[in-house]
């Protein structure tokens, strides 16, 4: 890879960038200051350091995890294309090509020589599109994992992109802000994707407390019509019964036959309390 800048002194902990918080130049341009590109790199290189069990200490380990992930990530995509195409052909699935925000009608096989300029970024389109495709089954409620580790593809390719945006720094004239959009992408989509899944999580739970809540309501007013139906029809009758106990077994199936299951004891108890509240001397 052609370096602008060293990733492992501009951020790997302890080293000269990670102190300043600067991109250290590996061209005689720099450092550049610049806290967006230095943030998004950072977090990138912290995530493939992570990830790779703290292996990536040197430019020379780091090229080598970027180029074996390419290629696996290569394998992927072209082993989702037959899988998915057929879902496409019926419209069960439907992508968008990122740039012209077009339908995708077929999705195509590639064939990379990763070792070219550009080739990195090609294979990064086509992920980008499978990330779409899963964001939108998970977050639709489909029971499906994405088939890779996405924090770790997004600071894959977002140090790619901070490499890149600091080419712009090395030639001030031709650098517009715009290219912030390209080294931060990845942990935008990422965030708003956790965004949006707490925020259908939140939902559902509300959701799922609303109707239980519904369900108690109704428990309890199906309770009190019943505890109504009976301590007005013992008030009437109250000298038939022997005992509360007695009476509890009498509306106990005297409620079954109205469609109420409550158990005698249960029914006993409001008979009881019924009584106590009116100042009736029970038997």
């Amino acid at each position: 890879m052609y370096w602008v800048i060293d990733p492992i002194k501009s951020f790997l902990p302890g080293e000269e960038g990670e102190q300043s918080r600067l991109l250290v130049a590996e061209t005689p341009g720099g450092p550049y200051e610049d806290e967006t590109l230095w943030m998004a790199g950072k977090w990138a290189f912290d995530v493939i350091h992570h990830r790779c069990f703290e292996a990536v200490e040197t430019k020379d380990s780091l090229e080598q995890v970027i180029h074996s992930n390419a290629e696996e990530l290569l394998k992927l995509w072209n082993g989702m294309v037959d899988l998915l195409n057929p879902y496409l052909a019926e419209g069960w699935l439907q992508v968008v090509d990122q740039d012209t925000k077009e339908p995708v009608a077929e999705l195509e096989s590639l064939t990379i020589d990763l070792g070219k300029t550009g080739a990195l970024y090609k294979l990064e389109s086509s992920i980008w599109m499978l990330d779409d495709l899963y964001e939108d089954w998970v977050l639709q409620g489909g029971e499906v994992d994405f088939p890779y580790d996405r924090e770790f593809v997004a600071a894959y390719f977002t140090l790619l992109h901070v490499n890149d945006s600091a080419m712009g720094l090395e030639m001030r004239d031709s650098f517009e802000p715009d290219a912030y959009a390209w080294a931060t992408r990845w942990r935008e989509k990422l965030d708003f994707y956790q965004k949006t899944e707490r925020a259908i999580q939140a939902r559902q739970e509300r959701i799922q407390r609303d109707k239980a809540q519904a369900m108690n309501q109704s428990r309890h007013a199906r309770r009190n019509e019943a505890v109504r139906l009976v301590t007005e029809d013992w008030n009437q009758r109250k000298s038939e019964f022997r005992s509360a106990e007695k009476a509890g077994q009498y509306y106990a199936d005297w409620l079954a036959a109205k469609g109420y299951e409550y158990e005698p004891r249960t029914v006993t108890d409001w008979i009881r309390k019924f009584a106590k509240d009116n100042n009736i001397r029970l038997k």
